[in-house]
Parts: C-alpha cells; structure tokens; sequence
C-alpha cells in the first residue's frame, strides 16, 4: 500500500503552485523571512536582502514599521524616509561581515518641539558614531582573551583598521574594570609561571638590543 502511495504524493509536492522556500516571495506584501530573522539573531531587525561577493558578506535589515514618538516632546512623529548605515558584524563562515542598516527617519509634528527630525536608535545594536556592533565587539574580545590574538589580527578578520577595533572594545573593557562583582567568588588568584618567564625574555632582549642601539650610536 505504501508503495503504491509514493508516486501520487511525489507528484502532488511538485505540482505546488506557491514557494516553498523560506524567504518570502516577491509581491508577497510586507511580511519577513522568520528563518532568516532567526540565523542573523538581532532583536528588532530583519533580513531584507544578503550579497556574498569572494571576501565579503552583506546583510541590509531595517526594523518593522510601527510608530515612533519624539524623544523631546512625545508626540506621534511621521515618518519621511530611511537613512542606510553601514556597521560592521562578527565574521560569517570565516567571512567579514557588513550590516547595512536602512534606520527610520522621522519629522515631529509639534512645531514647538526643538527638534525636528530624529532617526530610530537601537541601543543595544551598537554605540552612537559607531561602526562596529555590540557583538562584533565582544566577539573581538572573545578572541583576545581565549585565542590570543592581538588587535591588529581582529582587524584584518573584520576588515577594518587597528583603531576602529580599539575603540569599539575600549569601553566595554573599561566598564569590566570597573566592575567589582568580577571578583564575586574569587578566593585565590594564580600567576602562569610559562607567561611570566615569557614576558621576562622578551624584556631583557628588548633591553640587549636597546643597549646595543645605544652602543652604535655612541660609536
């Protein structure tokens, strides 16, 4: 019975007269891609478009249309157009990643609130005039403490330059620093014998060769 079965419902699943795909399809309204929102895992954005050339990935997402008040006065704002960012993710399948961010641009509609226009803000995407994203940014911090890698390593796997990296993790480590609770639970703190005699070599082959720097010189 069962075999006789198969061929009727092959042919019915291809003869399907809608996709099947789990990206929406064009015309199909304004609705997003659940399976794609989940695989980029940023709360309020959604996946519109994704270009993957040899040694980069792009990813533009915008967040659901819905109203928006003035963060001055409170009012009902409208909205009167998009404004792209370009910020920069964690690595995708040991490719850089950019995120094209198209934020919402908004006009208040009190003529006697001070601010006119405003554009939509997701704190917890990344911070203000930043490039990288909040989990690129521990994602690179990630990488300094468990694999060793140095700044400049971070920067050529994210595509971007030593100081953009610096100054998206500079923050975060310093808001660490000050945070006592890292202590909570700490008894006893231990020294790595093999990093500190590491660390001693290279000092005193840094002093040799500064003294024959110096030996030269004065010669």
């Amino acid at each position: 019975m069962i075999r006789g079965l198969l061929p009727l419902l092959i042919s019915k699943d291809l003869d399907v007269n809608h996709p099947t795909s789990c990206c929406r399809a064009p015309g199909a309204g304004s609705a997003y891609c659940d399976s794609c929102d989940l695989f980029l895992g940023l709360d309020g954005l959604h996946v519109l478009a994704v270009e993957r050339s040899p040694n980069l990935l792009t990813v533009t997402v915008e967040s659901a249309p819905g109203p928006a008040g003035c963060p001055t006065c409170g009012v009902l704002a409208e909205a009167v157009g998009r404004r792209t960012v370009r910020l920069i993710d964690a690595p995708c399948y040991t490719t850089p990643v950019v995120l094209l961010w198209r934020k919402r641009r908004y006009r208040c509609r009190e003529d006697a609130c001070e601010r006119v226009t405003f554009t939509e803000q997701e704190p917890d995407l990344a911070r203000p005039r930043g490039l990288l994203i909040t989990r690129a940014a521990r994602w690179a911090i990630g990488q300094i403490r468990r694999e060793h890698a140095s700044v400049q390593g971070i920067a050529r796997q994210l595509g971007v330059r030593w100081r953009t990296v610096w100054s998206a993790i500079k923050p975060i480590l310093a808001a660490a620093a000050e945070d006592e609770t890292r202590f909570a639970g700490v008894s006893t703190l231990g020294v790595d014998e093999h990093i500190v005699r590491h660390e001693a070599l290279l000092f005193r082959m840094e002093v040799r060769d500064l003294h024959r720097l110096v030996v030269v010189a004065a010669g």
